[in-house]
């Protein structure tokens, strides 16, 4: 539409022009040189019009024949780009499918047609790391420092190389080149963290957090919880150093930042048990009571009772009216109770606990329960077969590998992962399907509980309700 109004504008103009240079004819006599033109005012303005397109056509062809050499140089160059990066294609695809002769010959094609060597080198030093040639891979990356542009791969592909070769002293010096190079790859960020870890540069690794909070690698709620894992982590060493001070400063700094956090609360919690402040200790755990309950927290808080048994129920009892609900308040009240001989506010409170999820640690406390209370021994024989087979207790267990460690600490013993070990109860195994058809109905001989032994009587065979109560207490509790 807009080029159809063009065309009709300027059609109206040059009819508009010629009817007023006809009605208009005039003459015009130009002299030059000894020769005389005359013409009318039409024909002057014609012939200037054609020499201006004759001028402009013959710029247009001399700009053509001028550029021509760099035109071919362009056409004959993209053709080589073209190639060039079909050979990458190529090579890389053959990379990946495993074929090291074929990647390495597109290789080739790549330095003959894009004549970069950034891109030789790299696809180079991965054909040989996957030919299993270390070597050349490393000479290749180390090609690639020499180049600002190429450093920082060259710097990946030698940290790549170093923890394979499981060499973490030139893999941290790697990943650090790496990071400023890049101070906001989260590849490298979270490289980096783990190499600090694994060497113990705590400092090193909680300033390694602002970068990564810059770079997004983990959320706020990850973030809090690193710091704290890590100044707790310093913590530790505090502790091991005799500089108890400097480990409370620590170990209060990081429960300040996530209140949660029950590796620092059992660690604040028994340092002030172990430096006779049982007064501090004892605030702590009843602040993290509130939030984090664990039977950790509940032992150091009954080692630091002091007074008869009732004077210690009753502390309990403040205790636990923090979180009264939680599984873990009614296991430590019901300790405190049986000690006190309080039967019936140990039973209730124990078949509270095994309402939610009945763990081995309960069968126990109700075995002694009934030699204390009714000095029943058939039936705290019974408690005790189905304790072996009940949801195991917690304890200080890894999340990845399933290592189960004395104390909490900040990376595992066994897998090393960081923030992993915390409270909690191992998985259970499932029983093949077979096993259980043929369940294992027989009793041990004796069963030791507490310093009282439960002799298995032969005379209970030819007792009905003892075998109901033996076979039942078989099955694996639920």
């Amino acid at each position: 539409m807009i080029r159809l109004l063009t065309f009709i504008l300027i059609t109206a103009v040059l009819v508009f022009c010629t009817v007023w240079f006809a009605d208009n004819p005039g003459s015009m006599t130009i002299v030059w040189l000894g020769y005389r033109f005359d013409g009318s005012i039409g024909m002057v303005t014609l012939g200037l019009l054609a020499l201006t397109a004759i001028l402009v056509l013959a710029w247009r062809g001399w700009t053509i024949i001028a550029n021509s050499p760099g035109w071919l140089g362009r056409l004959l160059g993209s053709r080589r780009r073209k190639k060039g990066q079909q050979a990458l294609t190529m090579g890389l695809l053959e990379l990946a499918s495993g074929d090291v002769r074929q990647a390495l010959k597109h290789t080739r094609a790549v330095d003959r047609y894009l004549e970069d060597d950034t891109l030789t080198r790299l696809l180079t030093a991965q054909a040989a790391e996957l030919d299993g040639n270390n070597d050349a891979a490393k000479r290749q990356f180390e090609a690639m420092l020499e180049k600002p542009d190429s450093a920082f791969f060259g710097l990946r592909g030698l940290l790549q190389l170093s923890l394979k070769a499981d060499d973490r002293e030139a893999a941290l010096d790697y990943a650090e080149r790496a990071h400023r190079l890049r101070p906001r790859n989260p590849a490298v960020i979270v490289t980096l963290f783990d190499l600090l870890l694994t060497s113990k540069r705590w400092d090193r690794a909680l300033s390694l957090l602002v970068d990564a909070q810059k770079a997004s690698v983990f959320g706020e709620q990850e973030l809090t919880r690193r710091r704290a894992l890590l100044i707790t982590a310093k913590a530790e060493d505090a502790i091991a150093a005799g500089e108890n001070a400097e480990a409370i400063k620590l170990l209060r700094k990081a429960l300040n930042a996530a209140s949660d956090f029950t590796g620092a609360a059992v660690l604040l919690a028994g340092l002030y048990r172990d430096i006779k402040q049982e007064n501090k200790a004892r605030e702590v755990v009843t602040q993290s009571w509130r939030v984090a309950p664990s039977a950790a927290l509940g032992a150091i808080f009954r080692e630091t009772l002091t007074g008869d048994p009732l004077a210690k129920v009753k502390a309990v009892e403040k205790l636990v009216t923090t979180n009264p609900d939680h599984v873990e308040s009614q296991i430590i009240l019901a300790e405190a109770a049986l000690e006190a001989d309080l039967w019936g506010v140990a039973r209730s409170n124990l078949e509270k606990a095994m309402a939610t999820k009945a763990q081995a640690r309960h069968y126990r406390l109700l075995a002694d329960l009934e030699l204390r209370e009714n000095q029943d021994g058939a039936k705290a024989r019974d408690l005790l077969i189905k304790a072996s087979h009940a949801n195991p207790d917690p304890d200080w267990r890894c999340g990845g590998c399933g290592a189960e460690t004395d104390r909490w600490v900040v990376s595992c013993p066994s897998c090393h992962s960081f923030g992993s070990v915390e409270w909690r109860a191992p998985l259970r195994v499932h029983q093949d399907p077979a096993a259980k058809a043929k369940p294992n109905t027989e009793a041990p001989a004796a069963i030791e509980q507490d310093g009282t032994v439960i002799e298995h009587s032969n005379d209970d065979d030819d007792n009905p309700s003892t075998k109901d109560s033996t076979a039942k207490g078989s099955q694996p509790a639920v």
